[in-house]
C-alpha cells in the first residue's frame, strides 16, 4: 500500500506510521510538524514527510498523487479546548472543512479506501463533538453517493505511550491533555492531579495498540466498509477515579487527588462503544487491557521525565 496519514506526527498517527513502514508499506506523513518519532525514519526509503495544511487543496493534491489509501487523522483536539482555546471557525475549517477536502481528493485521485477517526456519541454539544459528528455524515455521503469508499473508526479515550497535547523540542512529554499523562507527569513532578468535579465522568479507555491494529486491519480488509462506523471497545467505560485507582494499583503508587470545577465543555459520560461490527468487519477484539496497556504506558512517561526533567529546573 501507498498510504498517505494526515496528523502522522501526533500520538495515534506516529504510531500507525511506526506499523505501516514496519510492514514495508510507503508512507507520506503530512502535517503541520515533524516529531521526533516519524523522523527515526528518515533512513527509510518508503518514509517521506511533507509540511502542510489540510486546508491547502494544492498541496493536498500534489501528494495524494500515487496514493492507495489515506487515513485521516489531523484535527483541532480536544473537548474544553475547542471552547477555551480556539475559535470555533478554526476547529470548524479545520475539523470539517478540511475533511472534506481530503475526501474529495481522495475520490478524485482514485484511492481505494480512506479510514478516519470519529468519537463516541455523547448528549450534549461542544465543538468538537459536532465536528467529529459531521465528518461521520460527511464519510457515509462519499461513501454512498460520491465513489470514494469511508470507513469511520469510533475510538474512545486512548493512552499509550507518546500521548501528549503539543510537541515541542524539550517540553513534548509536559505538554499533556488526557487524564492518564496527566496522572503519570503530575504526580512524578510531585504536583497534586486537578480532578475535574467529582471525577465521576465516564469514557471508555483503548490502549493505542488496539488502535493501530483497527486501523491497519480497516485498511487491508477486503469486504465493503463503505459508510461503515466501526467501534473501537468493549463497552466498558471507566470513571476517571476509578481510572486513577487503576493506575495506583498498576503503578503502586498514591496519587494525590485535588477536587477542581467542572472545565467548560467537560464530557460528563459518554455511550459506550459497541464491539459487534469490530468482531464481524475487523475479525478483531482487544487484545490490551487496563492493566497490561498501563504498565506499557509507564515505562515511557519515566523515562520522558528523566529525560527532560532538568530542562524545567
Amino acid at each position: 500500500m501507498k498510504v498517505l496519514v494526515t496528523g502522522g506526527s501526533g500520538f495515534i498517527g506516529s504510531h500507525i506510521v511506526d506499523r505501516l513502514l514496519n510492514d514495508g508499506h510507503e508512507v507520506t506523513v503530512f502535517d503541520l510538524w515533524e516529531s521526533e518519532e516519524v523522523k527515526s525514519h528518515h533512513d527509510n526509503s518508503n518514509y517521506t514527510f511533507q509540511k502542510g495544511s489540510v486546508l491547502d487543496d494544492d498541496l493536498i493534491s500534489e501528494h495524494m498523487k500515487g496514493k492507495t489509501h489515506l487515513i485521516h487523522l489531523a484535527a483541532v483536539l480536544g473537548t474544553s479546548e475547542t471552547i477555551t482555546t480556539y475559535d470555533v471557525e478554526q476547529v470548524a475549517l479545520t475539523n470539517v472543512v478540511g475533511t472534506v477536502k481530503m475526501f474529495k481528493h481522495a475520490r478524485d485521485n482514485g484511492l481505494k479506501r480512506v479510514c478516519e477517526p470519529t468519537t463516541p456519541d455523547v448528549p450534549w454539544i461542544n465543538p468538537y463533538k459536532i465536528t467529529k459528528a459531521a465528518v461521520e455524515k460527511f464519510a457515509e455521503l462519499f461513501s454512498n453517493d460520491y465513489g470514494i469508499e469511508v470507513v469511520a473508526l469510533k475510538l474512545g479515550n486512548i493512552y499509550g505511550a507518546r500521548e501528549r497535547w503539543l510537541d515541542g523540542p524539550k517540553e513534548a512529554p509536559y505538554n499533556y491533555q488526557k487524564i492518564i499523562p496527566t496522572i503519570l507527569m503530575n504526580h512524578l513532578k510531585g504536583e497534586s492531579l486537578p480532578v475535574y468535579g467529582n471525577g465521576d465522568q465516564k469514557s471508555e479507555y483503548i490502549y493505542v495498540g488496539d488502535v493501530v491494529e483497527s486501523f491497519i486491519r480497516a485498511l487491508e480488509s477486503d469486504k465493503d466498509l463503505g459508510g461503515e462506523i466501526i467501534h473501537v471497545g468493549r463497552g466498558e467505560n471507566s470513571s476517571v477515579n476509578e481510572i486513577i485507582d487503576a493506575v495506583e494499583s498498576a503503578w503502586g503508587q498514591e496519587i494525590n487527588r485535588e477536587y477542581v470545577d467542572m472545565r467548560p465543555g467537560e464530557v460528563h459520560i459518554e455511550i459506550a462503544l459497541n464491539p459487534t461490527k469490530l468482531k464481524e468487519l475487523l475479525d478483531y477484539e482487544l487484545q490490551w487491557d487496563l492493566e497490561s496497556g498501563l504498565k506499557e504506558t509507564f515505562a515511557y512517561y519515566e523515562e520522558a521525565h528523566e529525560k527532560y526533567a532538568s530542562s524545567l529546573v
